[in-house]
């Protein structure tokens, strides 16, 4: 649980093709190559026609930006931005990169922030090339597109500012009683919990005053208005009540992602899949190598109007 007292799923990551999943308990960010802003199309939801564009056939041309792994005698090795446990590399032993694909074709002199580790070259690129048979085969190589930013959450204040301000320390009383009421009491009426700053989120020195913080919560069943007057007995700091009918509930969304773990954990555990990330609330987002027309059929089966599908490896021309 977070700070601001909402309950997130956890982020379930693979820790390399061919090794031990991973279940990772903390929300991950992490800083990788991806596509810059004006080439980066958005995280594509089930459901959508644009979705089968994705998937990638022999004979199809790809493309991403990752490092390169250039060991002599071996396949180069383009490696997608999976999570990696954070374990020091023993003396004289050689880079590796379980999560990606072989690729042909790669000159190492043109890799960006190359260096040789242990006799391999490491660098990285944006790489297009024809996928075949388990192979990419480079037609292009170039710099890597920019790093990606890590999503903010959701942190405005759906309600108007109340006739004489927000509280300047109102943000902080305890809220145990509010937050058992409606996680423990009744998750079928409330989605989960969360902080807004009506100021904007504070970006400034920590040990100075800090800008107003406001609980947001939002009703999805029953009568909002009684519900906040409830909920102001139980808490006497900053609160923000507002309807959200239609909106899963706390209870809905575990039952969701009991759905979709029991759908995606079973493919995370096999490495032909290529699946290294999982987590969300209402929509999933399933991160993974490339959408091959055997692991669309496997999403398929999960429900993909629960998915939000990040493949690494994206055609560069969608049909």
């Amino acid at each position: 649980m977070t700070d601001d007292g909402r309950r997130r799923w956890p982020v379930v990551a693979a820790a390399g093709i061919g090794t031990l999943v991973a279940l990772v308990a903390v929300v991950l960010v992490v800083n990788r190559p991806a596509d810059t802003p004006e080439e980066a199309p958005p995280p594509v939801a089930t459901g959508q026609a644009d979705q089968a564009a994705l998937v990638v056939d022999d004979g199809d041309t790809v493309e991403a930006s990752g490092q390169v792994i250039v060991t002599p005698g071996k396949p180069a090795r383009f490696c997608a931005p999976a999570p990696v446990p954070a374990i020091g590399r023993a003396p004289g032993e050689k880079p590796t990169c379980s999560i990606g694909v072989d690729v042909t074709g790669v000159d190492p002199a043109k890799l960006t922030e190359a260096g040789v580790v242990n006799g391999v070259t490491v660098g990285r690129a944006k790489l297009t090339g024809v996928w075949n048979a388990g192979t990419l085969r480079v037609t292009a190589q170039g710099a890597p597109a920019n790093q990606a930013q890590p999503m903010l959450a959701d942190d405005g204040v759906p309600c108007p500012t109340p006739k004489g301000g927000w509280k300047r320390d109102g943000g902080d009383p305890d809220r145990n009683t509010m937050h058992g009421y409606i996680y423990d009491q009744h998750p079928d009426r409330f989605r989960p919990m969360r902080v807004g700053w009506p100021e904007g989120f504070p970006t400034g020195a920590t040990d100075g005053p800090q800008p107003p913080q406001v609980i947001v919560v939002e009703v999805v069943s029953g009568d909002a208005a009684a519900e906040e007057r409830q909920l102001r007995t139980l808490f006497d700091g900053n609160l923000c009540v507002v309807a959200a009918p239609g909106k899963p509930s706390i209870a809905r969304q575990q039952q969701l992602r009991d759905q979709v773990s029991a759908g995606i954990t079973p493919l995370m555990k096999d490495p032909s899949y290529g699946i290294y990330a999982m987590g969300g609330d209402d929509l999933f987002t399933v991160e993974f190598v490339m959408l091959t027309p055997a692991l669309h059929e496997k999403l398929r089966a999960v429900g993909l109007d629960l998915l939000r599908l990040e493949p690494w490896l994206r055609p560069t021309v969608e049909r």
